[in-house]
């Protein structure tokens, strides 16, 4: 019992959701309101027999029944919502010309003075941003230049240093080769380091020559010092 009140639940439940059965009752009970009028909220007493067999004899017209209802559910799932479809379609057409119309009026209709004043101060705004944003721009690409003439600048002393080292190592792994060079530039060293005079052999002299060309040594005052390079020189020399 318990599933075939389940299935009958079920079945009423998808008659009564389904739009035509549920359209057709609804045409139904349009059409024979008084049949379920009578059925709940007239007594027996009034109609002087039972109320089945009062509407069977009163209410018993094949078309309220069944022709007129089925009729009014054919135009409310079909003509109805055309109509319906056809005046929203409308609506927006009419919505569109009233926009269009608008727009156009507008469009050739002038501006009053304030108007005018409040356009052109929007006008000046918009072009001192845009200005700014321009300036901001070129103010970020001098930036971005000068950073890159900066890159390009270290890298050109880098490759210089890098060029200067190569060549001073290869002076001193010729000195370290030539016993008479190396001699003669210890020499030189130990004469700078202790604040002497450099003797003027042709040698000497020479070599002399070779490290200034260098900018290894150099002679500010009467005496020859070590520059920058002549330490880093040095560190080749005694590696």
């Amino acid at each position: 019992m318990e599933e075939i009140k389940k299935s009958i639940s079920a079945i009423l439940y998808e008659r009564t959701t389904s739009p035509l059965f549920g359209t057709f009752i609804f045409s139904w009970l349009l059409w024979n309101w008084k049949i379920p009028y009578l059925s709940f909220f007239v007594s027996e007493n009034k109609l002087k027999i039972n109320k089945i067999d009062y509407i069977i004899s009163n209410y018993n017209d094949c078309h309220y029944l069944v022709t007129y209802p089925l009729i009014s559910t054919f135009i409310l799932l079909t003509i109805i919502p055309f109509l319906s479809n056809g005046a929203y379609w409308l609506s927006i057409n009419f919505e569109n010309w009233k926009l269009k119309h608008k727009n156009l009026i507008e469009s050739k209709q002038l501006l009053t003075v304030e108007q005018s004043i409040e356009l052109r101060e929007q006008i000046l705004k918009q072009e001192e941003r845009f200005s700014k944003l321009v300036q901001d721009k070129n103010l970020e690409i001098e930036s971005l230049k000068k950073q890159i003439d900066s890159d390009k600048t270290l890298v050109k002393v880098d490759e210089t240093t890098n060029n200067s080292n190569s060549e001073l190592e290869k002076l001193a792994e010729r000195i370290m080769n030539n016993s008479d060079e190396l001699d003669t530039f210890n020499t030189i060293t130990r004469a700078i380091q202790n604040n002497y005079k450099i003797q003027n052999d042709p040698i000497t002299t020479k070599l002399v020559a070779l490290l200034e060309s260098y900018d290894i040594i150099h002679k500010p005052e009467a005496l020859y010092k070590f520059t920058e390079t002549g330490r880093r020189f040095l560190r080749y020399i005694t590696a």
